[in-house]
């Protein structure tokens, strides 16, 4: 009996490799893919610009439209002199995608000059499609190297007696497929 065992457990060993020897598959051909986006692109046309205005002794608001440039104002006279327009932009990239529009935050933009400076809030967006304003999207026409238009408007803040001179500054607008 004891050599029975023997021959029985190297039988067994011979075989073991084989029981082993189907622990493993492979699949072929497996499908891989990509898309390619053209990067979302943007491009100042027009800058802002609030025109000509008259100081008063009570300081106040002048809003610039994003839609058609228009002012209105709580409080400084407007003037009927100087360049008066809304900021313009246009947006290329991906045909048919949309995308989103990132204004200054307010307290983030002031005008400076040879008075107090001056705040600009209440930033909005206006597409070329007629998406409201609070929107802030848009949609890359689906031809390609179109692009789309937006404008931008906002509020200036004037102080009491603003001092006379002109002031300028800078604000960032950001674009991002959604």
């Amino acid at each position: 009996m004891h050599t029975f065992s023997r021959i029985l457990a190297g039988a067994l060993l011979l075989v073991a490799p084989a029981a082993f020897a189907q622990s493993t598959a492979t699949v072929s051909n497996v499908p891989v893919s990509a898309r390619i986006y053209v990067p979302i692109s943007l491009n100042k046309i027009a800058d802002l610009s609030f025109g000509d205005i008259f100081a008063t002794s009570t300081g106040g608001d002048v809003t610039l439209n994003p839609q058609g440039g228009t002012r209105s104002t709580a409080g400084p006279a407007l003037a009927t002199t100087g360049t008066v327009s809304a900021a313009a932009f246009t947006v290329g990239g991906k045909r048919n995608a949309t995308y989103a529009i990132t204004l200054p935050a307010d307290g983030t933009v002031s005008l400076s000059g040879p008075g107090t400076a001056m705040p600009v809030s209440k930033f909005t967006a206006s597409v070329s499609n007629g998406a409201p304003a609070a929107a802030a999207t848009g949609l890359i026409p689906n031809s390609a190297g179109a692009t789309q238009s937006f404008t931008v408007g906002g509020t200036l803040t004037l102080g009491a007696n603003q001092t006379d001179g002109d002031y300028t500054g800078t604000f960032n607008v950001t674009v991002a497929y959604n």
